[in-house]
């Protein structure tokens, strides 16, 4: 009898098991679309932006003007200032504004510019600011690169 209520009762477990893996599965469906503006380098190993389930993801963004391939500035402000521009054309491709962006990531190559990037970041981006981290790092992959930021935004529900 208690050989059997336990068969019983293991069958039931994986039966509950199986269908909530299932259901679990089937609601954790992730759905990925890349986001790539004209300005896209078809040569780098990823993606300027990935959408996910609403979210938009984007990769660290220098303050490079598409139109000339060269850096905006030779200081933090300028390279900011197209650093955002840069942003807002890739989160435009989403469906995104600069207004949808929760998080926020800077990198400077020097922390004695963050008093002046601070400053320039308040104009650029709007009340409530995004959640931020900023950290010094020693060298980004641009030559004369003072800055980069990557974003997370989340779209506009329609």
């Amino acid at each position: 009898m208690i050989k059997k209520t336990v068969s019983i009762i293991s069958v039931v477990f994986l039966f509950v098991a199986l269908n909530y893996n299932a259901a679990f599965s089937q609601e954790r469906k992730i759905v990925q679309k890349q986001i790539k503006t004209s300005t896209a380098s078809d040569r780098s190993p990823f993606s300027q932006g990935i959408e996910v389930n609403g979210f938009v993801f984007l990769s660290g963004t220098l303050g490079v003007d598409a139109s000339t391939g060269m850096l905006a500035g030779n200081d933090v402000v300028s390279q900011l200032e197209q650093v955002v521009k840069n942003i807002t054309d890739v989160l435009q491709e989403a469906g995104c504004t600069i207004n949808d962006v929760v998080k926020s990531t800077v990198f400077l190559t020097d922390m004695r510019d963050y008093a002046a990037m601070n400053e320039a970041y308040m104009r650029l981006f709007k009340a409530p600011y995004p959640a931020r981290t900023c950290v010094e790092i020693s060298a980004l992959p641009r030559e004369g690169a003072l800055i980069e930021i990557e974003v997370i935004a989340v779209k506009p529900v329609k």
